[in-house]
């Protein structure tokens, strides 16, 4: 990564966009968005949130009609779309389509296509009939199709859909390679969860067409400003309580249930507030150590995927959910009904003040 000082390789200011007419039109409103060379941003957000919208306006859509600027340094922009195409023609044809009329040399344009290939894995099938490629492959060919021809900036919508677990891997593995490489700043729509973690240098969370909520991604994951936003970003344990006592930099909070959590905040007691747990950071069995109790949970039901356990809890009248690694410690001998004792660091709580109470 280049860093989040690097001037914007393109960057959105003021957008207001409408797709369609009449009461059913989209409206995308965007005050701000950048792109930065080596940074991959991940768009996440509901179905109908405006993901692929935005992608398409960034990358010069002329049927969006509206007001704003989108300002590129140098380059050009590149759309990967979420249902790649392959024309008549071998695979490495197919890679050098954007070269074609460029007044680029044969051996430049076989040099460049071949590395491409390469990059993505699938130079051996350089002289196949691309339309007789597998999902994935037709992945891969799409991406390295964009990358041949050198983009300043990338926007993938939807790269990882119908692709295997290990697809998926390899192909993450393989973009991330590819951005640190070539210093190109891309972004990328996914739904997955667990993908965006793997890629994103940065997160920003689209909700009615708007940008709810932007920033590196630990701090999106940590301090999500609304309970929707934390579940999107997989913060599922949340609860609205009441600051009862507060000092040096810790409140305890009281839930609805009477349970009390210590939180990291600096809030007047009184004060409604949501909290928000990750799973990761909910800790069992605290008599052993690590954490600041909150009371006895009973174990609703466990989940094992053979590399981690999800333990589900009834917990302050709640449903809470923790991670567990499989076959390992608690994880070989808790069993639906168990009784445990959870708590939490208070440094992994995370405070807000409750302003939609009917948002938990």
């Amino acid at each position: 990564m280049i860093g989040a000082d690097a001037f914007p390789m393109l960057e959105a200011r003021d957008l207001l966009r409408r797709i369609g007419r009449g009461p059913d039109a989209f409206v995308l409103s965007v005050d701000h968005f950048a792109l930065r060379p080596g940074e991959i941003t991940a768009i996440l957000g509901p179905n109908g949130s405006g993901k692929t919208t935005l992608l398409r306006v960034l990358a010069g859509d002329p049927q969006a009609e509206g007001a704003g600027s989108v300002r590129i340094a140098s380059g050009r922009v590149t759309l990967v779309a979420q249902r790649p195409l392959a024309f008549a023609g071998s695979v490495a044809h197919n890679a050098s389509v954007g070269l074609l009329g460029q007044g680029i040399a044969r051996a430049e344009r076989d040099d460049r296509v071949g590395a491409a290939l390469e990059r993505f894995g699938i130079g051996g099938l350089a002289r196949h009939d691309a339309r007789t490629l597998s999902g994935g492959e037709l992945r891969r060919l799409a991406l390295a199709r964009a990358f041949v021809i050198e983009p300043s900036v990338l926007l993938l919508d939807e790269p990882f859909d119908d692709l295997d677990a290990e697809g998926q891997r390899r192909l993450s593995l393989d973009l991330l390679r590819a951005v640190r490489e070539t210093g190109v700043a891309l972004a990328v729509v996914t739904h997955d969860l667990s993908r965006a973690l793997l890629l994103a240098d940065r997160i920003a969370v689209l909700a009615g067409g708007r940008i709810a909520q932007a920033g590196p991604r630990d701090e999106v994951l940590a301090r999500p400003t609304t309970p929707a936003i934390a579940r999107l970003v997989g913060m599922t344990n949340l609860a609205p309580g009441r600051v009862v006592a507060q000092g040096d930099g810790v409140v305890e909070i009281e839930l609805d249930s009477g349970h009390v959590v210590a939180g990291a905040a600096m809030l007047p007691v009184g004060a409604q507030v949501w909290i928000g747990i990750r799973p990761e950071h909910l800790k069992l069995d605290v008599a052993r150590g690590g954490g600041r109790a909150i009371g006895s949970a009973r174990v609703e039901t466990l989940l094992d995927d053979g590399l981690v356990t999800v333990v589900a809890l009834a917990l302050a009248g709640r449903s809470f959910t923790t991670h567990l690694l499989s076959g390992r410690g608690l994880a070989k001998h808790l069993r639906a009904g168990d009784a445990i004792d959870v708590g939490v660091v208070p440094e992994q709580v995370h405070v807000r003040m409750l302003d939609e109470p009917h948002g938990l």
